[in-house]
């Protein structure tokens, strides 16, 4: 994680340094980090505030974890939001479920970090991944579910498995975002802040899923 260069408040200035802009840093350095390796003090550090600043104003490394994450997701479950209600006119699930592939993979890409902490505190499960799991993903699970078994029952995509879906969009559609330094060994980097090209590769991909999912006459 980069610190700040010319400019940055000194360590005794923390009232520049708004509250959404500390949990967004931490959010990252916990991504990069993990929970266990991620330093409060280096992360005052880096963003040039006191040591004694988030202690203050958030509380405890756990807290900090808890707040940062909380703030992640709920932009990410409120573009998903947005998506549905963009769609309340749509009566065709397949094309809901189809924009809110699109939208996730697009919110994911804004903030990476969301992608990468599923990862780290899936391999080893405890509170923080519970947390993750009952707050953020298990209702996009349940929504996805109903939607896939609709479509399911009416023959029209070879798979109700919601479960398969996620990991399309996360570790398929997600890959390139949560992994870019490979994603740029395999020529498949993707630039977070280019609004243009994370729409290419959420369309590009979104494409990909659904002709393996829906079922033709021809298949």
């Amino acid at each position: 994680m980069s610190t700040r260069g010319r400019g940055r408040p000194s360590a005794d200035d923390s009232t520049t340094l708004s509250t959404d802009a500390l949990l967004d840093a931490a959010l990252d350095m916990f991504a990069e980090r993990g929970y266990e390796a991620t330093s409060v003090r280096e992360l005052a550090r880096a963003l040039g505030v006191s040591h004694n600043l988030i202690p203050q104003r958030i509380g405890s490394k756990q807290q900090l974890w808890f707040r940062a994450v909380d703030r992640g997701f709920q932009a990410l479950a409120i573009a998903l939001v947005q998506v549905l209600t963009e769609q309340e006119d749509e009566a065709d699930d397949m094309a809901r479920l189809r924009a809110l592939v699109v939208r996730f993979v697009e919110a994911n890409a804004a903030r990476p970090a969301l992608l990468r902490i599923v990862n780290q505190e899936a391999i080893a499960p405890g509170p923080r991944f519970d947390h993750i799991w009952t707050e953020y993903i298990d209702p996009v699970r349940a929504f996805g579910d109903d939607l896939l078994r609709r479509l399911h029952n009416e023959g029209r995509v070879r798979s109700d498995s919601v479960g398969l879906m996620y990991f399309l969009m996360t570790h398929g559609a997600g890959g390139p975002l949560a992994l870019p330094g490979l994603a740029a060994r395999l020529g498949n980097a993707v630039d977070p802040t280019d609004a243009g090209a994370v729409r290419r590769h959420a369309l590009e991909v979104t494409e990909l899923i659904f002709r393996g999912l829906i079922l033709t006459s021809d298949n």
